[in-house]
């Protein structure tokens, strides 16, 4: 019988011993080391991609449950990769078939040697979940009667070979021993293998040195996080976090994240977690949450599902026969909640970035590239023009850094991927370009994460660069050098934390100095949050930033709504601040991008409702002309009293109403009178 034939008869035999009611006529409790929950193809990741390989690490997970003294019973969770199925490692095959489970291997069975011998072919079947719906509302674990199956694995399912490659994920929670005595036995079967070639035998041998068999004890993690990315609520992430801010994200693109979360919410741990009154020590709990796609219709803009993508079409009826823009407020408004399709952005990007004028007609704007493209030849000039002096002085304050960052700058993007790229030249020569048409700003790390998408859509080295000029004159999130600029946007962040995520900022506040800096989010405002999502959901929120709808600062909203959908945590287990930033780094790329968006738009909506708003947040809209408040409603502006340099606040903000003290505050105020007036008259004896 096949291996994989094997895996799923046992899984499916965990399945006919679970999958009936707690209590029940019939019913008995689970083994101790019984699974009870199984499926393939979960992946893993790579937190960078690594050049010439996939980024999809599937893999065969399995939970499975075993006593513990202190909880009673947990889980287990175990990934193998599928690299390492297909090449029927027992040393890693033993730990997705644990000892007391309906299938597990002979401990005593000496693994065999590796043998030269073609890999095998591959079944024709389709590919299939093969996950247990387990109930463990009250079961108790207890010893049972223990076979011996030893495992005969001649050919592997499709379900197993999907994919060659394995985790990177190098932590505490990777089991080493195994990765190298696995690394040891691929060598070994490479160098016995005519077909493969030197430069494949060092890719994998590299793979395998980052990756390893990935075996936690769920019930002594600091939390479980499951985030659905579907409508349907069956595929996502879940993110498994120690208690040493060590994080693992396993990704279940193929179904199969419904019926783990059934599994986690019938289990005592996660139960416990969701009824914290009756633990008498929070921390002592491991947190466990579910976060679904969707949001409440209370959470929601009211005009959210009104406005489709922007495409040809509609972009067509945006324009009149002379090919301006008829109306500029609803065009803006209508890529704000739904985005501009990537067949058009080249064109609609430059009215976005100021590049061409919104009542500009077609002939105008071919007139208008014209005349700038002369200019940027210009600039070019000068800059190829220089003295040996000037060009000395150029290269150590610009080009040096320039030279370094190009080169790494998007390298998995198919438009910049290959050596001697010349599109990776052309993104050199403009910002090369942009140093000396403002030597000012010059050059900062990170502006060729801004740029290469422009050039990626424009394709154009003279449309690029007025659009990036376009980028750092007009768009408020932009990698400036200025510390003035960064620290305002971060007081706006901290007073929308104030007003809207109160424990949150609470949380900032008992951290001290450290804590409002807000370390963990500078990243995200410099690099317009293109290290924190994919492609498509990042460019998504640039294009909803630079439509300038109600505010400039909707990155702000943005960061916001990162925080309220994925810093639980923080709260939670009151992290410091350098488990802060490494809690939200380790979600790089993770996140899911839609939702966050549309929670920020909510927000944006509620901050409008808002009543009264604080005098420091008077500017936050101050750019965006008539908008952001309609003449029906205007919020009153409170003064937030920190006015240093004025005696009056400079906003018109009146002053905080203060609510009646208390009785106990008046007593108070009356024995501190009294005891006043006895030391004032005994001091005038």
């Amino acid at each position: 019988m096949s291996f994989g034939r094997l895996l799923r008869r046992a899984s499916s035999k965990a399945s006919d011993l679970l999958t009936f009611n707690a209590g029940s006529a019939g019913s008995r409790s689970v083994l101790d080391g019984e699974i009870i929950f199984s499926k393939n193809n979960v992946c893993v990741h790579p937190a960078e991609p690594l050049p010439g390989l996939p980024e999809h690490h599937p893999g065969y997970l399995c939970v499975h449950l075993e006593k513990d003294e202190t909880l009673g019973s947990t889980l287990i969770l175990t990934w193998v990769p599928n690299s390492r199925i297909q090449r029927q490692d027992e040393e890693a095959l033993r730990y997705i078939t644990p000892e007391s489970s309906p299938v597990r291997r002979n401990p005593r069975r000496r693994p065999r040697p590796p043998q030269h011998r073609p890999p095998p072919a591959p079944e024709e079947e389709e590919d299939e979940e093969v996950g247990v719906e387990p109930s463990l509302q009250q079961l108790q674990l207890e010893d049972g009667d223990e076979g011996s199956c030893e495992l005969s694995a001649d050919e592997v399912s499709r379900d197993s070979t999907l994919g060659s490659d394995s985790d990177t994920f190098s932590s505490p929670f990777c089991l080493s021993p195994v990765s190298e005595a696995l690394g040891e036995s691929m060598r070994v079967e490479s160098s016995q293998s005519q077909g493969f070639r030197w430069e494949e035998q060092q890719k994998v041998l590299a793979l395998e040195q980052l990756c390893g068999v990935f075996r936690v004890d769920l019930g002594h993690m600091r939390s479980l996080r499951l985030f659905f990315s579907d409508e349907a609520c069956t595929c996502g992430q879940l993110v498994i976090a120690s208690r040493e801010s060590q994080y693992k994200i396993l990704h279940f693109h193929h179904a199969g994240l419904d019926k783990l979360a059934e599994v986690f919410q019938q289990w005592k741990c996660c139960r416990e977690t969701q009824l914290k009154d009756q633990v008498a020590d929070e921390k002592s709990c491991m947190q466990f949450s579910i976060r679904r796609p969707t949001l409440p219709s209370t959470e929601t803009h009211p005009e959210e599902r009104l406005y489709r993508r922007l495409d040809v079409s509609s972009w067509l009826r945006h324009l009149n026969h002379s090919g301006q823009v008829e109306e500029e407020y609803k065009l803006r408004k209508a890529i704000f909640f739904g985005g501009i399709d990537p067949s058009i952005r080249g064109e609609v990007w430059p009215f976005l970035l100021h590049y061409y004028s919104y009542d500009s007609t077609s002939e105008e704007r071919e007139a208008w590239r014209l005349q700038k493209r002369s200019e940027y030849q210009e600039i070019q000039q000068r800059r190829l023009s220089m003295s040996p002096e000037e060009h000395s002085e150029f290269w150590r304050k610009v080009q040096f850094t320039v030279d370094k960052d190009v080169v790494r700058t998007d390298r998995s993007n198919m438009f910049f991927r290959g050596e001697n790229n010349p599109n990776v030249e052309i993104m050199r020569r403009i910002l090369l370009n942009y140093a000396v048409f403002n030597p000012e700003m010059g050059y900062c790390q990170g502006m060729s994460d801004l740029v290469a998408p422009l050039l990626t859509e424009i394709q154009d080295e003279s449309d690029t660069f007025w659009c990036f000029v376009g980028l750092m004159e007009n768009t408020i999130f932009i990698s400036s050098p200025r510390d003035e600029d960064m620290e305002r946007q971060l007081m706006y962040l901290r007073e929308l934390l104030r007003l809207m995520l109160p424990r949150f900022h609470q949380h900032l506040m008992r951290l001290g100095e450290d804590g409002l800096q807000l370390l963990f989010c500078h990243r995200w405002v410099l690099l317009c949050f293109k290290r924190e999502f994919p492609d498509t959901e990042a460019l998504r929120m640039w294009e909803a930033c630079w439509a300038h709808y109600q505010t400039d600062y909707f990155h702000l909203f943005l960061c916001v709504a990162i925080i309220m959908l994925y810093g639980d945590d923080v709260t939670e287990q009151q992290l410091a601040t350098d488990q802060m930033l490494l809690h939200f780094s380790n979600l790089s790329m993770h996140m899911n991008g839609e939702l966050v968006l549309r929670k920020a738009r909510s927000l944006l909506y509620q901050f409008r409702l808002l009543p009264r708003i604080p005098c420091s947040l008077h500017d936050l809209c101050k750019l965006c002309g008539p908008g952001m408040w309609d003449s029906r409603y205007i919020p009153a502006v409170e003064c937030s009293g920190e006015h240093p340099d004025s005696k009056s606040c400079p906003y018109g903000g009146t002053a905080t109403p203060q609510p009646p003290p208390s009785p106990s505050q008046l007593n108070e105020s009356k024995r501190s009178s009294k005891a006043r007036d006895i030391f004032n008259f005994r001091k005038q004896s």
